[in-house]
């Protein structure tokens, strides 16, 4: 199914005749200034025409493709050029349409529109005329029960076994390999498997017109104006990513598609990062709680994606994969924290940043401290106050903190007895009982789709990676109020009206104090999963902190 050429680096000599001289150098270069090791590109097959490929150096690409067949000579020094094997496919097309009992000018009609895309040039590939071409397409539906010409393509190339529905989780390339939003991904397979504008539009809530205008990115981001064109490019893209692991035996809910960024922190460390895309959205960081790392649940990333924003999140030092000094503590730990994100904002060349937070008001204090002119806007979703000034001593969670209070070196054995018995099991029976007192959170917390999220977030936890979160806690235990802060007006903090951990009318009155000049505000019916439960509103006080910044610059 995959078939992997190399390109030796130093002479950019093909291992293939697949590929022109043009292509190939042009392949060589790109590695000088290709930050991730690895691309997508196209090139023109003899046979096949324009066809989809992974390109990069092995050793960054053997890692993806972890059920491959590896050449012998795949080094450093040489960069890979993987793709669908044709002569396997051509094989497939054979056998599917002997199985239907195609005529041999339908099959070669059927194979020419699968090479082109496009019921024309099949035609001119067949030398048949425009009306014949149609008319041995529609025998070629009508055998195969597709409901249109990109379902009969689809069909055709994954095969009776695997058809569009399998292979939905394999769609993941698209957004990583042409940078299009969660729902532009969601819409292409949609149509890439047969369904109508229609249809997808009922399916997925939303107007025509809307599908319309986001299929029309898609198109242009893979520089196709047919249907059956794109369900040729999905094709490729799902059979590449089931041969990278990416399809067969993937999570039944993954993550949002992002690429993974390793930036260099000044101290020396590297700064673990997620890029949710689009590439033209407007950056935005997203930090996550002193309970959780990186990965962005489904609701918030496509929320913001839907509003034109590009969502970026990082690990804080000591959570996920970014690695922390052992003697940073209390304010010093916030101050190192803040530094990372300016670090990776001047990686980014990010001269202003917007900010969306799950907690980590400190965090966001920090940076404010530290480099007071980069926030553009922040948006604080249930801020935690110090756990010295919260009077709630009910539930788990809220004995717990006040507990740490008494006994910070209890919190790294507290957080080690955790991740030890942090089953998805568990986790979501913790969930369900921590959300009893809001029905918002316990509505959206029931979704599997939410939960799996969630259960992700703590995946660093279950790995035994509690630096981050032990130093975090220990502080919130032990720093108490801080001072109050002035020139914070670009500070928007949400708080929910159920809370299980702290009193929410406390929260709204502490961050008063000590934020004076920020907005506050107490969203309706939202508990400790808004960012899950009010993404929409989220991203749209987001939009208005946006605003008024670029109101108050104009001015």
């Amino acid at each position: 199914m995959l078939r992997i050429d190399n390109i030796d680096v130093r002479n950019a000599l093909p291992g293939s005749a697949h590929f022109d001289t043009d292509w190939r150098v042009a392949q060589v270069e790109r590695l000088s200034t290709e930050r991730d090791g690895w691309w997508f590109e196209t090139f023109r097959h003899p046979s096949f025409g324009s066809t989809i490929a992974l390109v990069g150096r092995s050793d960054r690409l053997r890692p993806l493709l972890k059920n491959a067949t590896w050449p012998e000579d795949a080094s450093g020094s040489v960069l890979a050029v993987v793709h669908v094997d044709w002569h396997w496919l051509e094989e497939q097309l054979s056998r599917f349409a002997e199985d239907f009992a195609f005529s041999s000018a339908t099959t070669r009609t059927v194979v020419a529109l699968f090479m082109t895309g496009d019921v024309r040039r099949a035609a001119d590939e067949a030398r048949i005329s425009y009306e014949t071409a149609r008319e041995y397409l529609e025998k070629a539906r009508a055998l195969v029960g597709a409901s249109n010409l990109q379902r009969l393509v689809t069909m055709m190339g994954m095969g009776l076994g695997r058809t569009g529905e399998d292979a939905e989780e394999s769609d993941q390339f698209l957004a990583i390999a042409y940078g299009v939003s969660e729902r532009q991904m969601r819409i292409a397979g949609m149509i890439a498997n047969g369904d109508t504008r229609a249809e997808v539009a009922i399916a997925l809530g939303m107007s025509e017109a809307l599908v319309k205008k986001e299929m029309a990115v898609v198109y242009a981001a893979l520089n196709i104006t047919t249907a059956p064109a794109l369900a040729r490019a999905m094709i490729e893209l799902r059979l590449l990513a089931i041969a990278a692991s990416l399809g067969d035996g993937a999570e039944r809910f993954p993550e949002p598609a992002h690429r993974t960024l390793s930036i260099g922190a000044r101290d020396g460390r590297t700064i673990a990062a997620s890029d949710y895309g689009p590439r033209g959205g407007t950056p935005v960081l997203v930090l996550h709680s002193s309970m959780t790392s990186r990965p962005v649940n489904r609701a918030l990333v496509e929320a913001l994606q839907n509003s034109g924003f590009r969502p970026i999140s990082m690990d804080r030092p000591g959570f996920g994969d970014t690695p922390a000094p052992t003697d940073q503590n209390g304010e010093a730990y916030f101050a190192l924290a803040a530094h990372d994100i300016v670090d990776l904002c001047t990686a980014m060349n990010w001269q202003r940043i917007a900010i969306v937070t799950r907690g980590a008001a400190q965090i966001v204090l920090a940076l404010h401290q530290a480099a007071p002119g980069l926030i553009e806007a922040a948006i604080v979703t249930n801020p935690d106050p110090d756990a010295t000034s919260s009077s709630r001593r009910s539930g788990f969670l809220a004995t717990m903190k006040h507990n740490f209070v008494k006994r910070p070196w209890a919190v790294a054995l507290m957080a080690r007895w955790f991740a030890q018995s942090l089953t998805y099991e568990r986790a979501a029976d913790n969930v369900m009982r921590s959300t009893a007192g809001c029905p918002s959170d316990r509505e959206v917390m029931a979704r599997p789709e939410q939960m799996a999220d969630y259960y992700r977030s703590l995946s660093s936890f279950r790995q035994g990676r509690l630096d981050g979160f032990v130093t975090e806690q220990t502080a919130l235990a032990t720093i108490g109020r801080p001072r109050p802060v002035d020139g914070t007006d670009q500070f928007t903090l949400l708080v929910g009206e159920h809370d299980s951990i702290h009193d929410p009318g406390e929260t709204l009155e502490y961050w008063r104090q000590v934020l004076p000049d920020a907005r506050v505000e107490m969203i309706e019916g939202a508990g400790r999963f808004m960012t899950y439960s009010h993404a929409d509103v989220v991203v749209a006080a987001l939009a208005a902190g946006l605003r008024k910044t670029n109101a108050r610059a104009a001015a």
